[in-house]
């Protein structure tokens, strides 16, 4: 494909060779990160890191010969979307080991309710099906990147195929790149399905140190996973509203990167919120369990006061028993529900209202409007 884009630029284009050799080179470096994900033994961090590394150089020389040769102002569009797609790539290779970790680290503390054979089969299956869904979603966000480059550039389509054809296969390719990225982190929100079946999979702990019963490192986790999954959708929407002050040949992408920020979400939503939910069911269930068990203490708490009344009575010892058991009732009461601390959720949850603001502009018009309602909820996020 490289050698094929060189080929169109040089006959038929009027880019230098210079250009024609970056642009060959970034689409071979993303095509070999593609083709290595599918692999049993992947590359070293190290190479992978060097091919990115080649990646920016071969991008930046491509954005300075377009200014160079067309006289173009630079498409800090084009360069920041590529140093964001790198960057978010970069932090995902790293969710892998973290899952495993997690869990690790929940069958230690008998929080997860798996033997040692079933944690590796558990990572055995989770390994099955991130390869499945890494096609699924390389193919989907591939084909949807592919689809915003011939959208954007419907207007002056000859020229810009013949010209540019290392546009269109280098924009695919870090689709699929990417695809493969988040289609990684939907499996990692559905391991808990792979997990055997019988009884409860978590026994959370009420008085556990980490202040979540014992489910911390899942709310970690997954608040770490959200951080990584959201990056493209906030680099699309803050675009979305500053490509009006770009120069008016990137004006074309305003639509395209809106359907481009619909997909995001959707990865979003599946990366984290469904995650966060079977979490937050678990520890509800185990809430109302212990809700009931508060309740039954009402008694021993009554008979306890009354004894503090009573002539005769070792009041010391009665306030002593009283004082225990009314913090077991409290502690009992405000057993957490959620497995991250209310305010990194309502970080998330303004974060993620935030992202569908473009959508309310683009539907109901007046952009400035939108843009300080953007700017408002960005304040109530700090």
């Amino acid at each position: 494909m490289a050698a094929v884009v060189a080929v169109v630029q040089s006959v038929w284009g009027d880019e230098a060779p210079l250009r024609n050799l970056a642009d060959a080179w970034s689409i071979t470096a993303v095509g070999v990160i593609a083709i290595d994900s599918f692999r049993a033994t992947t590359m070293s961090a190290l190479r992978r890191r060097l091919l990115w590394a080649s990646v920016i150089v071969a991008v930046l020389v491509v954005a300075y010969m377009s200014v160079a040769l067309h006289r173009h102002p630079w498409d800090w569009l084009y360069v920041s979307g590529v140093m964001t797609f790198i960057v978010s790539v970069e932090l995902s290779e790293t969710l892998g080991p973290a899952l495993n970790h997690t869990m690790r680290d929940l069958v230690d503390s008998g929080i997860l309710r798996l033997t040692n054979r079933e944690l590796g089969r558990l990572r055995r299956d989770l390994r099955r099906v991130c390869k499945r869904y890494q096609v699924i979603a390389g193919t989907v966000v591939g084909v949807a990147l592919a689809a915003a480059w011939f959208a954007s550039s419907a207007s002056n389509f000859a020229y810009i195929v013949v010209h540019n054809p290392a546009g269109l296969a280098f924009q695919s390719l870090a689709g699929v790149v990417a695809g493969q990225r988040l289609g990684r982190m939907v499996a990692y929100a559905r391991v808990w399905r792979l997990a055997p079946r019988r009884g409860s999979l978590f026994d959370p702990m009420l008085e556990h140190p980490d202040g979540a019963t014992g489910l911390g490192p899942v709310g970690r986790f997954y608040f770490r996973q959200s951080m990584v999954a959201a990056l493209p959708a906030v680099y699309l929407a803050t675009w979305w509203f500053l490509i009006p002050l770009l120069p008016s040949f990137l004006w074309q992408w305003r639509t395209p990167y809106l359907g481009l920020l619909a997909i995001a979400v959707i990865f979003e939503i599946l990366a984290f919120v469904l995650p966060m939910r079977v979490a937050h069911r678990v520890m509800r269930n185990n809430s109302d369990q212990w809700r009931l068990q508060a309740a039954r203490l009402i008694p021993r708490i009554r008979v306890a006061q009354t004894s503090l009344t009573e002539v005769g009575e070792d009041h010391d010892e009665v306030g002593k028993q009283l004082e225990a058991l009314l913090n077991r009732y409290r502690l009992l009461l405000a057993a957490p529900t959620w497995p991250v601390e209310p305010s990194l959720r309502r970080w998330v949850t303004l974060n993620n209202a935030a992202l569908f603001i473009p959508f309310l502009s683009y539907a109901l018009g007046d952009s400035a409007l939108w843009q300080q309602i953007a700017t408002v909820v960005g304040g109530l996020k700090r």
